[in-house]
């Protein structure tokens, strides 16, 4: 057959003009009614199928015209439309004449099967000289079309309305991914930043701390064999707070990169309070004034201090970004606080009993009622993209956490706000940690193998050792230490961790291989992987932090050798 396919749109033409080749059949196309009448005017045809919606001409009025048309009216006519609406739109276009209306999409055999009904149905009629005009007086025909067209028009346009509104929504949608995407990639950028801070801080660390180690152990070996005691031990004194502040410094750092496991002891929480405040000061603004009320004789609490001055130091520098270029006030306020049942029915983290409440507040802008519940989660901040992680609250609530301790935020929008910390007392009469004291015993010329690739190390350790009575053997080099291990006898070992060609950890097993009982010390100068309890599972007898001093090492020394005399300092192990 040879068939004219009628539709404004070219992919509906190339599927129809692809199934009906497909089928055999000779296909015409047209992209409007009028280009049709143009083409029947040209042609016989066996088939017209168009769409309904079309420019210049529509599908209906194609129809009309070709039924008025006596070469054509015998022509089978099927409208095939996507914009269905009404039943009485099939009534209509059967009206003017059309043998069917089909209502897109049908499968490929249903719509075939129709095509060859509706011929062969035509082929029936004319053979009987059916009637197929239609008998509408054009008044009437242009009333029905005008409804039609408008119904079919106002579809359209509904159709078009909704299309329109989903592709907002959709921009609107990506527009919203695209900054959420480009928000978590500022969060990621800054996360991967603050870790590399801290594995610098790590590296920085480690080498700080040898330098250090050299600059205190000296200068204390200086302090004690001066011959002239009264013109030089002022300066020797000033070296050794110098690096004592340095070796604190190095604290703090590894403290705020989160690389550092905590220590929890006693401590008193004022002295760790007012340590944190002094640090702070510089740092803050002529314009901020730093207001204090601190109690006295308030027990001791168990926690880390360089974490309490990390806690600090977050929550101070909040209440300073709260206030902003404007004059303010930080308050800053410690006690006793008695936590009763009511209150610790209010506050689930709180048990009854005696805490020390750590209380932080601000006259700045205060904290929106929105924001309240989430201030403590991870990356949750209102600052700006280079203003912070908002990792700070989040890290302080773990860390009070950790102490078995609770966080509390009072806040109202430009009235400040006030941070609640509560730390659980210990019983009075706790200790704190002291200052490493002078061991009260010396060695008896023990042997001791001293291994640290720095050479300053490794003579200032033989210097401690000799000053404190032992016999040392000293090696940079672990593969000569190991030789001579195997030559002659030693009752300790002392071995750095980070050395060429053998880890200290690799130069202990290779020790130990030798002689199982061995009593080795693992000294360092930082780890991120190492404590105290990871070291003595791995065999090592004690865990030493450079910096450290000959009273230090003295005393390390007594609780290896000698663990029945307990050594002044004996009461805090050494970490790393």
């Amino acid at each position: 057959m040879k068939i004219l396919s009628v539709d404004d749109k070219s992919e509906n033409l190339y599927m129809l003009e692809a199934l009906l080749r497909g089928y055999g059949h000779e296909v015409h196309s047209a992209s409007d009614g009028q280009q049709a009448l143009q083409l029947t005017g040209l042609c016989e045809y066996d088939l017209i199928i168009s769409d309904i919606l079309m420019p210049r001409m529509d599908g209906f009025q194609l129809c009309r015209e070709l039924k008025k048309d006596a070469r054509c009216r015998d022509i089978p006519f099927i409208f095939y439309t996507a914009t269905y609406t009404d039943p009485r739109d099939a009534a209509f276009a059967l009206n003017l004449g059309a043998d069917r209306f089909l209502v897109k999409p049908l499968e490929p055999e249903a719509f075939i099967k129709a095509v060859q009904e509706v011929v062969e149905q035509k082929k029936q009629a004319v053979a009987g000289d059916s009637e197929s005009t239609p008998t509408e007086d054009e008044a009437i025909y242009l009333k029905q079309y005008n409804a039609r067209l408008i119904a079919k028009l106002e579809k359209k346009m509904l159709d078009l309305e909704a299309a329109n509104r989903a592709l907002i929504d959709d921009i609107e949608d990506r527009e919203r991914s695209a900054r959420e995407r480009i928000r978590l990639e500022d969060k990621l950028r800054q996360a991967q930043k603050m870790e590399a801070i801290g594995t610098l801080a790590g590296g920085i660390a480690h080498d700080f701390n040898n330098i250090l180690a050299g600059i205190i152990g000296f200068a204390e070996l200086g302090l004690s064999e001066v011959s002239d005691p009264l013109s030089s031990d002022q300066h020797f004194r000033e070296i050794l707070k110098a690096g004592g502040r340095a070796k604190d410094l190095v604290r703090q750092i590894l403290a705020f990169s989160r690389q550092r496991e905590q220590d929890r002891k006693p401590i008193e929480l004022g002295e760790a309070v007012k340590e944190a405040l002094k640090l702070l000061r510089a740092t803050l603004p002529v314009s901020i004034e730093i207001a204090t009320k601190i109690e006295e004789n308030t027990p001791t609490v168990l926690a880390d201090s360089t974490q309490v001055h990390q806690i600090v130091t977050n929550l101070v520098t909040n209440a300073w970004h709260a206030i902003g270029n404007k004059s303010g006030v930080i308050t800053v306020q410690l006690g006793n606080f008695l936590v009763d049942e009511d209150f610790a029915h209010g506050n689930p983290d709180l048990r009854p009993g005696r805490y020390v409440r750590l209380s932080i507040s601000d006259n700045g802008s205060g904290i929106p009622p929105e924001m309240l519940g989430r201030i403590f989660e991870p990356f949750f901040t209102t600052k700006g993209p280079d203003e912070g992680t908002g990792l700070g609250l989040s890290v302080v609530h773990g860390l009070m956490k950790s102490f078995d301790g609770s966080i509390t935020v009072y806040s109202a929008a430009g009235e400040g706000t006030t941070l609640n910390l509560y730390f659980p007392a210990l019983e009075f009469g706790a200790t704190t940690a002291k200052p490493d004291e002078p061991p009260e015993l010396h060695g008896h010329g023990e042997r001791v193998l001293f291994v640290d690739d720095e050479p300053v190390l490794t003579m200032l350790g033989g210097r401690f050792l000799t000053r404190l009575g032992y016999s040392p053997v000293t090696q940079t080099d672990p593969r000569a230490a190991l030789a001579l291990f195997k030559d002659q006898d030693f009752d300790l070992v002392i071995t750095d961790l980070t050395m060429p060609h053998f880890s200290g950890i690799e130069f202990a097993r290779c020790i130990w291989e030798l002689r199982p009982d061995t009593r080795v010390i693992l000294t360092t100068g930082y780890s991120a992987t190492l404590d105290t309890k990871r070291a003595s599972e791995l065999g090592f007898s004690e865990l030493l932090l450079k910096p450290y001093t000959v009273h230090g090492l003295g005393n390390a020394l007594q609780r290896v050798l000698n663990p029945a005399v307990q050594a002044p300092s004996r009461r805090q192990p050494v970490r790393v």
